[in-house]
């Protein structure tokens, strides 16, 4: 009876143990599934006319020559266009494939995060992925850099994690490697993620021996390398005007901090509060814990959200605050778990520590009240969801999606006019109505008519960089044979410095060298007069 005991019970923990496992990942299997159809309903959502436009125009020019930073105006590094114009290359360009792109880097940040969480225990990676779905799928699915950035950082972060808990052998040599190239790759998409991949690795490194960290090193420098022909091709000149452009529209784009009644506000406070806390309570456990994992990954999970809090702080909206908050606040079990139940020296928690599970679970019903009481980005817009409907404007076999209608049917027109008179080797330029003020345009336009070069850098526009004096934009309108010109953007209604008028001269020369050829809505088609 006693051998018989003494084997069936090893047996018995082992099943026990593969239908947790099992369980888990079919746990995590329906979370992705399930983040996935909630956004694939995005892919009927309207586009953000210059955001998304803007994606889908760069990424088409840089396969025709196009260099960022010195053909058009980006703030942000070349590497998202590069993999959406990749991506177009293999599987037709289109709105389509643009967004498959964003959908991916939205389930690589809810499966980063998991990875990250999962070390402090089942209960904490599951909630994880719990938070992640209700904050992600609200966002849209549009490739932008900021969650290709986010989304690189994130599972670099996770695969650096997994590596430093793992003993020395091929499979943490792989990770290492991975966690590099994506670090770099997080880089050459928005090029202020290096404190968000640097951060974190300095704290997670020291881990491992010099000839692992030499692993992430070499792969890092590999990756980030690919700037060396992007700044060479661009010149000295034109990153100055970069600089210093980027140094004139920050105050044009920033907002207020909003208030705790609307959604970005009650995210984003409790967001910096759990920031603070895991940086606090990870560096002093670290402290006393010096070769221990668990206190190290939280300190780096709160310095790679500390690390991305100046680009919510920037412009503190929806789109901007969402993708920070979504770490601090999918690790925050994690760190409701570690405060309740002291971390043990053999790197493991409690499969189902009672007064932490419960404490992560109150947390995480709270935080999902607030969002479904604060608007459609969280489970209001799971449980009730609205239809999303978008009126298309197409040409060639392109199309993009627009909020109403009469928008569509006015870009229609123009389009449609816009390629009836144009000739072979002719420009375009697109922007709003009253060029003293140069806060958004309507960039997908570039993207449609891919037969007309641009005629201008500022194929997006950005307060106080196209309207100063100086720009060089009255010059390149001197020489552009068509104009698309929407006055719906001229009532830009923020309260910054983007209501400041710049310089007239545009506006004289459209007045005195251009006459309008067709009008629909707010839209009008001009061409030189001569």
């Amino acid at each position: 009876m006693i051998g018989t005991s003494g084997v069936l019970a090893p047996a018995r923990t082992s099943r026990s143990l593969r239908l947790l496992v099992g369980a888990e990942a079919v746990l995590v299997s329906l979370a992705a599934a399930g983040i996935t159809l909630l956004l694939a309903r995005q892919f009927r959502a309207p586009g953000s006319e210059m955001d998304e436009g803007a994606v889908l125009a760069y990424s088409d020019r840089i396969f025709h020559g196009a260099i960022p930073w010195r053909d058009f105006q980006t703030f942000y590094g070349p590497g998202n266009l590069w993999l959406v114009g990749l991506v177009s290359k293999v599987f037709g360009p289109g709105v389509t494939t643009e967004r498959m792109v964003g959908l991916g880097y939205r389930l690589a940040v809810v499966l980063g995060i998991y990875v990250i969480a999962r070390s402090f225990g089942r209960p904490a990676g599951l909630a994880a992925v719990a938070l992640g779905a209700f904050l992600v799928p609200g966002q849209g699915v549009a490739a932008l850099a900021l969650w290709g950035s986010l989304a690189l950082a994130v599972v670099a972060l996770a695969a650096l994690v997994a590596a430093c808990g793992r003993p020395r052998g091929r499979a943490r040599d792989c990770l290492l490697a991975t966690a590099g190239a994506l670090s770099g790759a997080a880089i050459l998409v928005r090029f202020d993620a290096v404190l968000a991949v640097a951060l974190p690795a300095a704290v997670l490194l020291p881990l491992v021996s010099w000839r692992d960290r030499r692993r992430f090193l070499i792969a890092f420098a590999i990756v980030s390398a690919a700037y060396v022909p992007q700044l060479w091709l661009t010149g000295r000149g034109d990153l100055a005007r970069l600089a210093d452009q980027l140094r004139h529209t920050e105050p044009g784009r920033r907002l207020p901090f909003p208030t705790p009644q609307t959604f970005p506000g009650m995210i984003l406070v409790p967001a910096i509060v759990v920031t603070v806390l895991l940086v606090v309570v990870g560096a002093l456990l670290v402290r006393r814990r010096r070769r221990e994992l668990l206190p190290r990954v939280m300190l780096a999970s709160g310095l790679f959200s500390l690390a991305l809090l100046p680009t919510a702080l920037s412009r503190m909206d929806g789109p901007h605050i969402v993708p920070f908050a979504v770490v601090p606040i999918a690790l925050l079990p994690a760190l409701v778990i570690t405060l309740v139940q002291p971390l043990r020296g053999d790197h493991r928690l409690p499969i189902v520590p009672f007064a932490g599970t419960v404490a992560a679970l109150g947390l995480c019903a709270g935080s999902v009240l607030i969002v479904l009481g604060a608007g459609p980005p969280g489970l209001k817009a799971v449980v009730t969801p609205e239809p999303l409907t978008s009126s298309r404007v197409t040409f060639g076999g392109r199309w993009f999606p627009v909020a109403t209608r009469s928008e569509a049917e006015a870009s229609q027109a123009m389009v449609a006019a816009a390629a009836r008179l144009a000739r072979p080797g002719q420009t375009l330029f697109v922007g709003p109505a009253d060029l003293r003020r140069t806060n958004y345009n309507d960039t997908y336009l570039y993207y449609l008519l891919p037969q007309l070069r641009p005629a201008s850098f500022y194929m997006e526009m950005n307060p106080q960089t196209a309207n100063l004096p100086g720009s060089g934009l009255a010059t390149e309108l001197r020489h552009a044979d068509l104009l698309i010109l929407n006055q719906r953007w001229d009532s830009w209604p923020e309260r910054n410095s983007s209501s400041k008028l710049g310089s007239p001269l545009p506006n004289r020369i459209v007045a005195n060298e251009f006459c309008t050829v067709a009008t629909s809505g707010d839209e009008r088609l001009l061409r030189r007069c001569s």
